[in-house]
């Protein structure tokens, strides 16, 4: 029988959520009907208010409910919403197939948004998404800015000093981690979570990396918004968990879970995500955790920052690279370029498991050839291929604004992860 605690925890989210996505549907239209013609707001929110109204809304699983249930029951298709402690014991199982959102506890501090504008006003450049340009003009790049005008630009979206049809989104992209201790208690120390944080070279000092696409410095981030940022569905690269922990404001995580590699390619070749996505509201305080390939849409409904972080689990390696066989086949399918440290850090993971280190929970043994031959098949068609597309994004997609390019391996810019983040 359930507690009342874990009872009231999923009714009390349940009627948030509601709210909230009713919220989000209301900001959403007005915007469309404000907009002017190509702006990227007019045609991404035309995109996504349409997702959001064929989405449904779902009554959460408790922790019980859901480690009662098998992956042949549809569990990869549910949220299960708890506590900490409720977290800790999915994570004793195993990782998670389904999607997670962890209530506030006090273990977890906060920054505010102020605190961080303050923060990136010690940066001398940053890079935006502006949702009022024009897309046939100038694309979908973002644009490099000096920080002082980016943040005024922030702020006077948060002040309300613009009039209606000009008060478009912003999005600040390649934002590194400046907060302490993002990592979740539930996750802290779980060696299998930590492979892709762990399999580095150490020589004893830090090592200088030159690669503009750097997963290392991947797994920690933050993500900002004004009211009304969407994003495009697409799923992040590599085939990560992402965990991301709301700061402040209100996010609705819009969601299809356990579509596997082939409902992802079925959406790719007909252009149309499945019916009945998922609208996942984070309140502030709470954490989403996203099992790997799933694909998503977040919306902001209020200025937002988050803080999130990214993992591999041991176990996984399989998965891991046929995710990423699938992003190199089509590109499109992740708003992430691919990362020059993949190859090398796989490499050294696959040689640790070969080699029979106990370090690790390792996949079957009989998949190791498979996850060999996509390695090989990356090392031999990628050095060229994709990282002249990778170069080619990082030189094209972060330009001043006379033009120039700038050396992306400068000033702050820790990836290009973010060419439409979230």
């Amino acid at each position: 029988m359930l507690s009342n605690s874990i009872t009231n925890l999923v009714d009390q989210y349940h009627t948030a959520a509601k709210k909230y996505y009713n919220e989000a549907l209301h900001m959403l239209q007005s915007q469309v009907e404000s907009s002017a013609l190509d702006t990227r707001t007019r045609e991404d929110v035309t995109q996504i208010l349409y997702m959001l109204k064929e989405s449904k809304s779902q009554t959460p699983l408790t922790v019980e409910e859901a480690l009662q249930l098998k992956p042949s029951d549809g569990l990869d298709k549910k949220l299960v919403v708890c506590s900490e402690d409720g977290a800790r014991q999915i994570f004793d199982k195993g990782p998670p197939c389904f999607p997670v959102l962890v209530a506030e506890s006090g273990h977890q501090q906060r920054i505010t948004i102020d605190w961080f504008l303050d923060v990136l006003g010690t940066r001398s450049y940053l890079d935006i998404h502006d949702f009022g340009k024009n897309t046939k003009e100038q694309d979908r790049v973002p644009e490099r800015m000096p920080s002082s005008k980016a943040i005024n630009m922030f702020r006077g979206r948060q002040k309300g000093e613009l009039q209606e049809g000009q008060n478009h989104p912003l999005n600040f992209l390649n934002l590194s981690r400046v907060k302490d201790n993002v990592v979740l208690t539930f996750l802290a120390n779980r060696k299998d979570f930590k492979i892709l944080e762990l399999s580095r070279e150490e020589n004893g000092k830090r090592e200088f990396r030159p690669e503009s696409i750097d997963l290392d410095e991947s797994t920690s981030f933050h993500l900002l918004a004004s009211r009304g940022a969407v994003h495009l569905p697409h799923v992040d690269h590599h085939g990560v968990y992402t965990t991301v922990f709301n700061e402040e404001g209100h996010k609705l995580w819009l969601m299809w879970p356990g579509l596997g590699l082939d409902g992802l390619k079925e959406w790719r070749s007909t252009g149309q995500v499945p019916r009945n996505g998922i609208p996942i509201y984070i309140p502030p305080g709470y954490t989403l955790i996203q099992p790997p390939g799933t694909l998503h849409a977040p919306i902001t409904i209020t200025d937002c920052l988050m803080t999130g972080t990214m993992h591999w689990h041991s176990s996984q390696l399989l998965d891991i690279l046929r995710y990423t066989k699938a992003e190199i086949e089509d590109p499109e399918m992740t708003n992430e370029p691919f990362s020059r440290q993949f190859i090398k850090k796989m490499t050294m993971i696959l040689d640790l498991w070969q080699e029979g280190s106990k370090a690790y929970e390792w996949p079957p043994i009989e998949s190791f050839n498979e996850c060999r031959d996509i390695l090989e098949w990356l090392k031999e068609g990628c050095d060229c291929h994709a990282m002249e597309d990778v170069t080619m994004a990082t030189t094209h997609a972060v330009t001043t604004q006379c033009g120039e390019t700038v050396d992306p391996r400068l000033e702050d810019f820790a990836s290009i992860a973010d060419l439409d983040s979230g």
